[in-house]
């Protein structure tokens, strides 16, 4: 989808489970040699020289380099914790200080076995929220669980606030600072909760974030941000950008786009979530002006010189130097290109859809070449991904809904009339709906039924619905909306039943996502509403006839058309 982004899929090594650890049979007579590697090494799933104190990719990319303790030291942990004061524990993966959920590096997406034992939170995140047993039962509002569902649910597509750890720690050392940012984060890990009513919570939250005695600090801007993504997934479209135009006027008042903001910061942890914030803030601006289907988005032509953001396990260790956007410009004139994170790509992507945003008002002939040059930028940024980023992406999705935006227009893919209603589709201005079809239609047609069909896969990853971006909405009701045109009007035989089922899963993702947001609700209704239009009335006899994996009939005058 175009705004999820996440952590990095770790090494099965890193992945602590009592459950996995009982499958062992019996102990092996010899031991298996396993080669040296370090933590950022592994992580990026790249491989080390093993040098010493720091192996040569960590020098070149500059990364704090370092090893994992021998698992030999594990016997003695019990003795290591009796020694290991109360406040240093809940640095310990896994450590439960203070009530601290389990903290992991285990931050993909992972088998839902594995994904239970390291939420912390067991059955309420193994299932949905509708059907938990758990959620049924009347369970405490307190603060310390709302952060908990915040940290297991929407911290993991929105790292922007300090990590959990740090968070409590400020908590109970500063809780001035956190006065508007802690009930924000409250309010949407109440939305998790089907036993709890989040309601009492949003008002609150949104009647103290309309306050004008605002404090100008980073932290008002981060509460702001996360506000803003909130209330615009619970369809307070309005509302929601509002709350992000505020935090945007605060930020570039503070000079947060700057090098000397996020550098001024003492603590290395603190210094990283203010550049987070300000990259989530250009990038969720990009969305919303995406979603909108706006001209362009407002900080697309600020200035920005703060570095960029690190990868998600240098964010729960120790903070590498941060690099620069000059250094990511040059990355595709090095002999061997240096490796960003995951974040960073996000960014670029973000601003490639800055380029894109405003198609919908250029004639055929402009609006031919725009998608022309826009797909090259596209094809341009996934092509000088580093390969170790490759697999990554391609679970993301993140360039999907991109080629939605720019290829429907021009392809054979008809407009139903309540696509005319639903917030999230830009339909073409009338020149493009009637225009001639010529030859090119069926490579739009090709390129946005494979976007549609790579973001409906992204409901099939192993991992659950609700951790990804509840902007993910927009990408797939645009997916599912595009898989249903296909099937109203181009394709027959076994691919019309192969897109019909990829329609249900779209409708299915749009479900889960509905358990907590109200705009996934909406979008569910209507592409129910043309889905009992379009399978009730349409059963195509299955064919064979097929050539290059695109077989199209075209509309009601039935003529066979091969790509």
């Amino acid at each position: 989808m175009f705004f999820d982004f996440g952590p990095l899929t770790q090494d099965s090594s890193f992945q602590i489970s009592s459950t996995s650890r009982s499958r062992v049979s019996a102990p092996r007579t010899g031991g298996v040699r396993v080669s040296l590697a370090c933590v950022p090494c592994r992580s990026r799933h790249v491989k080390c020289g093993a040098g010493m104190p720091s192996c040569n990719r960590c020098v070149r990319d500059a990364k704090t380099c370092f090893y994992l303790p021998s698992r030999r030291a594990a016997r003695d942990a019990n003795t290591l914790r009796e020694r290991t004061p109360i406040h240093e524990m809940g640095k310990e993966i896994g450590g439960h200080s203070r009530g601290l959920a389990p903290l992991t590096y285990d931050t993909g997406c992972s088998p839902s076995e594995s994904y239970r034992s390291h939420t912390g939170l067991s059955s309420e995140v193994s299932g949905s929220p509708a059907s938990s047993p758990s959620r049924n039962s009347p369970k405490d509002a307190s603060p310390r669980r709302l952060l908990d569902l915040y940290y297991n649910f929407f911290h993991k597509a929105h790292p922007f606030v300090i990590p959990r750890y740090h968070f409590l720690s400020r908590l109970e050392s500063d809780p001035d600072s956190l006065k508007y940012l802690s009930p924000v984060m409250q309010y949407i890990g109440s939305l998790y909760a089907t036993d709890i009513s989040s309601s009492k919570f949003r008002e609150v939250v949104l009647n103290e974030l309309d306050s004008p005695s605002l404090p100008s600090t980073g932290f008002t801007v981060l509460a702001l941000l996360v506000a803003a993504i909130a209330t615009h997934c619970e369809e307070e479209m309005e509302r929601g950008r509002a709350i992000l135009d505020r935090a945007i006027v605060m930020a570039l008042e503070l000079e947060m786009n700057s090098h000397t903001f996020a550098s001024m910061e003492t603590d290395p942890i603190l210094a990283e979530s203010w550049r987070r914030t300000y990259w989530g803030l250009y990038v969720t601006d990009g969305a919303f002006a995406s979603i909108r289907h706006g001209p362009t988005f407002r900080l697309y032509t600020v200035e920005a010189k703060v570095e960029l953001p690190c990868e998600e396990c240098d964010y729960e260790g120790v903070i590498p130097r941060p690099r620069t956007l000059v250094e990511y410009e040059r990355r595709d004139f090095e002999d061997e290109i240096p490796v960003f994170s995951s974040f960073t790509y996000l960014i670029d992507l973000a601003s490639i859809a800055g380029a894109i945003l405003g198609f919908g008002r250029l004639s055929n002939k402009e609006l031919e070449d725009a998608v022309t040059n826009a797909d090259a930028m596209l094809m341009s940024w996934k092509l000088h991904l580093p390969h170790e980023k490759q697999g990554i992406i391609d679970r993301k999705k993140k360039w999907t809904s991109l080629l939605i935006y720019t290829h429907r227009p021009l392809s054979r893919l008809d407009y139903f009339p309540i696509e005319k209603i639903n917030q999230w589709v830009p339909l073409p201005v009338a020149s493009n709906i009637n225009s001639s079809r010529n030859t090119t239609d069926w490579l739009h047609t090709k390129k946005a039924l494979e976007a549609a069909e790579a973001a409906a896969n992204l409901i099939a990853l192993p991992c659950h619905i609700l951790q990804h971006t509840p902007l993910s909405i927009c990408g797939l009701a645009l997916a599912t909306f595009t898989n249903m045109s296909a099937c109203a009007y181009i394709l027959s035989g076994s691919q019309w039943y192969d897109t019909r089922n990829r329609v249900r899963l779209g409708l299915g993702g749009l479900k889960a996502f509905g358990e907590v947001w109200a705009a996934s609700r909406r979008s569910e209704r209507e592409a129910k509403e043309i889905a009992r239009g379009v399978f009730v009335l349409k059963w195509p006899e299955m064919r064979d006839e097929t050539v290059g994996g695109f077989d199209f009939t075209f509309g009601s005058q039935g003529e066979r058309l091969r790509y």
